[in-house]
């Protein structure tokens, strides 16, 4: 498989290591006023979703910096249109 290809296909690796960090947290933080012990819910949360993010790129990195700038690439991507979407829109002052 050429190169380019490899590194498409690690960006949308990195896209959905994103999607599931990213959506993760969206989940926690959706579910942090049920919780009494919301504290340890985050912390255990975070541990989580890093742990996963760090061990995937380990493994679909294989120490090749151009799979991670592209696994990289590919999770900022995701973070930058989460951002985005929920960004409440600036207040109008007339």
């Amino acid at each position: 498989m050429s190169i380019p290809i490899q590194l498409i296909i690690q960006c949308v690796a990195g896209t959905i290591i994103g999607a599931l960090y990213f959506g993760g947290l969206w989940l926690t933080l959706n579910k942090l006023t049920e919780k009494k012990r919301w504290g340890l819910w985050l912390g255990v949360s975070f541990l989580v979703r890093t742990t996963l993010a760090v061990t995937a790129f380990w493994f679909l990195g294989a120490g090749d910096w151009r799979r991670l700038l592209a696994l990289a690439t590919g999770f900022t991507i995701v973070r930058f249109l989460s951002v985005k979407q929920i960004r409440p829109e600036p207040l109008q002052i007339l």
